[in-house]
């Protein structure tokens, strides 16, 4: 893609690196800005050193915009290119896709970090210390399409509900990677939903080995809970359908469902989920549920109650979608700020 003359961003030109989905979800709307496109990183050669030298050689960019992806191969890939970047002099900023997800290379720690509000910076900082690089505060940019439509989105959503009001309540489960939390958490919450009656529509990870074993339909067949596969359908689809309720342990198809005006649900085992997220992110409780904009259940006594609160309380759906627009600034586009906050670190040419 050429740079657009007309585009503010069309100065600076930078090097975008992401490489998982929420990681380039994260720093697309930036590049789109500067009229550049995310760089290749299908190849096998791009986890080597020698691959980010020859780009970053090549390019000769003022700044590398790099993701925070949380795979193996994905934090390889971008850990090799920051530290080509650290060597080359180039400045690097990071742009967090989900709190706790920004992680320290040795020989290439970030200029600064971008994270989503205050709460996601004091997160980071209480996990690095010392080596928790200057920190940006940005709206998340990777939502300003949905908040672009957000009217329209939370029409669709109230129409659908109104047409479906006097049938069952329904619930789309968004899966994490590993399987083993998926089934843990299924196995607790299945029961439940049926005797609820909730129908339940389920999409799993892309990354989810389990999926294609074919571990999922199994397991709901067995608990009785009718339902039906999402998987392939797109975030849009699966939330354009209208679920009551997004249930998941910490997937951002959760947050996304936020500005569709469907509430959702956080299940944080601590055999399951909980403890994953603790791994992963270094923390037991996500910011967005500490500001009230989500629920969480943490032991399995507490699910059915809550569940039940969640899908038919509405004062309390009301008030989880009030804080959760407060969280997400969703009547504010992000993506100006970000390329502003972004362009100070670039090389002066």
């Amino acid at each position: 893609m050429k740079p657009d003359p007309a585009s503010p961003g069309h100065a600076l030109h930078a090097l975008f690196v992401g490489v998982d989905s929420g990681a380039r979800a994260a720093i697309a709307p930036l590049a789109q800005r500067c009229g550049r496109e995310l760089y290749e990183v299908s190849s096998a050669a791009a986890e080597s050193a020698v691959y980010w030298s020859r780009a970053i050689g090549a390019e000769a960019p003022a700044l590398l915009v790099v993701g925070t992806s949380d795979s193996v191969k994905g934090r390889r890939i971008e850990a090799a290119a920051r530290r080509a970047a650290n060597r080359a002099g180039v400045p690097i900023v990071a742009i967090e896709d989900f709190p706790g997800n920004y992680y320290d290379v040795d020989g290439g720690a970030a200029t600064a970090v971008v994270v989503e509000n205050r709460a996601a910076g004091e997160l980071c900082t209480r996990r690095l210390g010392s080596r928790t690089p200057p920190i940006a505060v940005v709206a998340a940019a990777r939502y300003d399409l949905y908040r672009s439509r957000l009217d329209a989105l939370r029409r669709h959503t109230a129409q659908q509900w109104a047409l479906r009001k006097a049938g069952a309540p329904t619930v789309l489960w968004a899966g994490q990677p590993e399987t083993e939390d998926c089934m843990r958490t299924l196995a607790v919450l299945l029961p439940v939903l049926h005797r609820l009656g909730v129908e339940v529509a389920f999409k799993a990870h892309p990354r989810d080995v389990g999926y294609t074993a074919g571990l999922y339909r199994d397991a709901f067949e067995a608990a009785g809970v009718r339902y039906c596969d999402a998987t392939a359908a797109s975030v849009d689809e699966a939330l354009g359908a209208a679920p009551h309720l997004v249930v998941t342990q910490f997937s951002s198809v959760a947050i996304e469902a936020g500005f569709f005006g469907i509430p959702s649900l956080w299940i944080l085992l601590p055999d399951a989920g909980g403890a994953r997220l603790e791994q992963k992110k270094g923390y037991a409780v996500p910011p967005l549920v500490l500001a009230g904009g989500a629920l969480t259940v943490r032991n399995t006594g507490d699910l059915a109650a809550t569940l039940d609160h969640a899908l038919h309380d509405e004062t309390a759906r009301v008030n989880l979608m009030r804080c959760f627009d407060d969280y997400f600034a969703v009547r504010q586009c992000a993506a100006m700020s970000l390329l502003r906050t972004v362009a100070a670190y670039a090389i002066s040419e």
